[in-house]
């Protein structure tokens, strides 16, 4: 179990099953995710604060109050999302030379160069802080949203998070209660290369890319979200569960 916002997820859950495999296993994980209620209390809650906004709304007069307060939100988990992504592909981008080692040059007290090969640590140092840093900005903002393909991207980025636990352990990166990354300098910079490279390094198949991935998906969907409110100046779901934002299909509407 664990936490984005205050809210508990349950991984084994099919409402947190991957989708990028698609097919019918995605259309029956999402068909149970909806018998079981999990989309159905998300709903509710979002409508609970919808209406009353919409009644604080109609005292003030000011009708726009709602849809302001979720353009500011959408806006704040579209920028996150983004600079995680980019701190994603900064770290597995395969031209880049961050994890190789370079020549430098050190003089010491005495004026005497000395040239040595190592890698770059503050430079490596200093995309994982950033990547870390857009990846806790991301919960943060993520759990300020009622959106059900928003939460379930952040809470896959925590499972894989929680899979990598020991690894990042050896590299200097804790996980907290809250799912915060935390990262050690000086352990950082002691690390075997290899596990950071595991852990950093590739766009597929490493920890980074695949944050980088969920990353992608939440900026995606946002952007398009944040388009369709400008467009419609609607709210993003209909009252029947649907998504005026994404083509979720037929099957949600019918058991709202």
């Amino acid at each position: 179990m664990s936490t984005i916002g205050g809210n508990y997820f349950n991984y084994s859950s099919p409402f947190f099953s991957n989708s990028s495999g698609g097919g019918m296993s995605s259309v029956l994980g999402d068909y149970m995710s909806l018998r079981n209620g999990s989309y159905k209390k998300l709903l509710r809650s979002y409508y609970a604060k919808q209406n009353k906004e919409s009644d604080s709304s109609k005292k003030t007069g000011n009708n726009n109050t709602a849809d302001k307060t979720v353009s500011k939100e959408l806006k704040q988990i579209k920028t996150d999302s983004s600079a995680l992504k980019t701190a994603a592909d900064t770290l597995t981008n395969k031209n880049s030379k961050l994890f190789e080692k370079v020549t430098k040059t050190v003089k010491d007290e005495n004026g005497n160069e000395t040239t040595t090969k190592d890698y770059d640590w503050d430079a490596i140092t200093s995309a994982v802080k950033s990547f870390t840093s857009a990846y806790n900005s991301t919960l943060d903002s993520a759990a300020n949203q009622d959106n059900v393909f928003v939460l379930r991207k952040a809470a896959m980025m925590t499972k894989s998070t929680q899979v990598n636990k020991n690894l990042l352990n050896r590299v200097g990166i804790t996980i907290g209660k809250d799912n915060k990354l935390t990262v050690d300098e000086e352990k950082l910079k002691k690390a075997d290369m290899n596990d950071l490279k595991s852990l950093f390094s590739g766009s597929y198949g490493s920890y980074a890319a695949n944050i980088g991935q969920r990353a992608a998906d939440i900026e995606k969907v946002t952007e398009q979200m944040i388009k369709n409110a400008a467009k419609s100046n609607a709210s993003t779901y209909t009252r029947n569960g649907s998504y005026s934002s994404l083509a979720t299909g037929g099957i949600y509407d019918s058991f709202f």
